[in-house]
């Protein structure tokens, strides 16, 4: 199921820098992610990675939006009650974030165009 998310992951990421290619630099992956051993999962950790982030962040304000965090699942895989993903996007969205999940290419690029209206 992870490498069906990496491969959404780099369609999501190859479209959006086709289309916005000047903005393309302040779309960013945090790599939470990943089988590490402990030493380097501590060293992450203090450095500031934290569980859940989401998958995909927008560093750019527009007219109502702060930036733009975007989870990407493959169905039948939801973003858990409770969860550290769920607490980041409902935070994120407290800070005036727009949020989504999305499940395919088509959801994420519907998401970055409501995104820039």
């Amino acid at each position: 199921m992870k490498h069906l998310e990496d491969n959404l992951q780099l369609a999501c990421v190859q479209w959006f820098t086709m289309q916005y290619p000047k903005l393309s630099r302040g779309l960013h992956h945090s790599p939470n992610g990943g089988r590490r051993n402990a030493r380097e999962a501590a060293r992450f950790k203090a450095a500031g990675v934290r569980p859940g982030f989401p998958d995909l962040a927008l560093y750019l304000k527009v007219a109502r939006w702060t930036g733009l965090a975007v989870e990407l699942k493959i169905k039948p895989n939801t973003v858990k009650k409770g969860s550290d993903q769920e607490w980041w996007l409902e935070w994120l969205e407290s800070q005036g974030w727009k949020t989504a999940v999305c499940y395919d290419l088509t959801d994420f690029m519907q998401v970055v165009e409501e995104y820039f209206i």
